[in-house]
């Protein structure tokens, strides 16, 4: 821990408790005598709970005082904030990254998946863009869920990993927003059973790179490969790690399967586009 932190009285005699998210054989502690945050931890990270840790990469900790939550062992310096979304917003982010860099052998996106048939397809992108809604929306139409917004893939087998965090959509503005006004858009959590997270890696069928235009004609046109690589290294969250071992990798993927620009402003018809077109191998 980074900070030393003395509690009020009033949370002195409540019982610290823990949970533990895992993934590939590595868990983030997280504990916290605040009810309110484990219990959106719980229901954020539910496909990804551990109850028996065997490697723990990551140990944080949440506290209220005075009117403020204190999150303690960030990989930055300790963090207060007044708001339980923002507080959050923080340790949401910082279980991600002592995952990402317990598993740095392997090429960490941001992007979405979701697979059909023995495949899945990876959705690029900035926030914004639209992945959670599309991913969410494949689902809908009998797909399976990876990931909505993380996605890790192994350089080995070239197989898309599920990184199931419960999918969080944007709340539609009605108009286009600048990169910088994104955030300011309220994410609402989208509950999916149990029985459409999909539970092992998938060979990549295809990279589709969005953009959600307000109004637009949803399209689904081819993407140059040379086009779709810088976008997908754009893309990289780890890209430090790799270096050319990701510029290879993303270079080989492109050219081995087909890549595509996808406007859209209705995420039902964008889904139901790219189930087809897929299946006709437009």
């Amino acid at each position: 821990m980074k900070g030393e932190f003395k509690e009020n009285s009033s949370t002195a005699d409540i019982k610290l408790q823990t949970l533990y998210i895992g993934f590939r054989g590595y868990q983030v502690a997280v504990r916290s005598k605040a009810c309110e945050v484990l219990e959106e931890i719980e229901r954020g990270f539910r496909e990804m709970l551990e109850f028996e840790p065997t490697s723990i990469v990551g140990q944080l900790e949440v506290y209220w005082k005075d009117g403020e939550y204190y999150l303690l062992g960030s990989s930055e310096a300790d963090i207060s904030n007044e708001t339980l979304s923002d507080i959050l917003s923080y340790l949401k982010y910082e279980i991600v990254l002592c995952l990402i860099q317990a598993s740095s052998e392997l090429l960490w996106l941001h992007a979405a998946a979701a697979a059909n048939r023995g495949s899945a397809v990876v959705i690029p992108g900035l926030s914004g863009r639209g992945k959670s809604t599309l991913v969410t929306n494949l689902c809908s139409l009998g797909w399976t869920y990876l990931s909505d917004d993380v996605l890790p893939v192994s350089l080995d087998s070239s197989k898309a990993i599920p990184f199931p965090r419960l999918p969080a959509v944007r709340e539609n503005a009605g108009q286009e927003l600048l990169p910088e006004r994104v955030h300011e858009l309220t994410k609402i959590e989208v509950s999916l059973n149990p029985e459409i997270i999909c539970r092992k890696a998938m060979p990549i069928q295809a990279l589709i790179f969005p953009t959600y235009i307000p109004q637009s004609p949803t399209q689904l046109l081819p993407l140059s490969p040379a086009f779709a690589a810088l976008e997908l290294l754009q893309n990289c969250l780890n890209f430090v790690h790799h270096k050319q071992a990701a510029v290879r990798y993303v270079c080989d993927l492109v050219r081995r399967i087909p890549t595509y620009r996808l406007s859209y402003s209705n995420g039902r018809c964008a889904a139901m586009l790219i189930e087809t077109d897929l299946e006709k191998g437009v």
